[in-house]
């Protein structure tokens, strides 16, 4: 009977400091997105409504870099027009310093500008505004 108690005890405090983490994290904290691969048409990350990003994207290629929403993502592939946030067009590499990202769903789109495979680095870091 005490072990079940303790196990019982054990689990709800990994249930709250894993909720205390997460509320700290999503709020307050920064996330750290990070990828170093084959880049073949398109990689994208989804970004926090009503954060600052701050990072960098380099590549051994021509890349274009945006800021924009989903459904513009999707006329972007379909070779429509679309709208975008912020650009860096036709570029090696593009730093991120205090963009601020609006209050809704955006993504960044990285797309290769060439026909062939690229190696991209990325280091992202976001940070929720702490006035949510």
């Amino acid at each position: 009977m005490r072990a079940w108690r303790i196990a019982l005890i054990a689990v709800i405090g990994s249930l709250i400091l894993g909720g205390v983490i997460y509320f700290a994290v999503s709020h307050y904290g920064t996330y750290t997105y990070q990828w170093k691969t084959n880049l073949h048409s398109y990689k994208t990350y989804d970004l926090l409504g009503d954060s600052t990003l701050n990072g960098y994207i380099k590549a051994n290629g021509e890349i274009s870099v945006y800021i924009l929403r989903e459904e513009d993502f999707k006329k972007m592939k379909q070779g429509k027009p679309f709208s975008y946030y912020k650009a860096w067009k036709h570029v090696k590499k593009a730093e991120f310093e205090g963009i601020q990202i609006p209050g809704s769903d955006y993504i960044l789109v990285v797309k290769n500008e060439e026909n062939k495979m690229q190696w991209i680095s990325v280091k992202l870091r976001e940070k929720r505004s702490a006035q949510d």
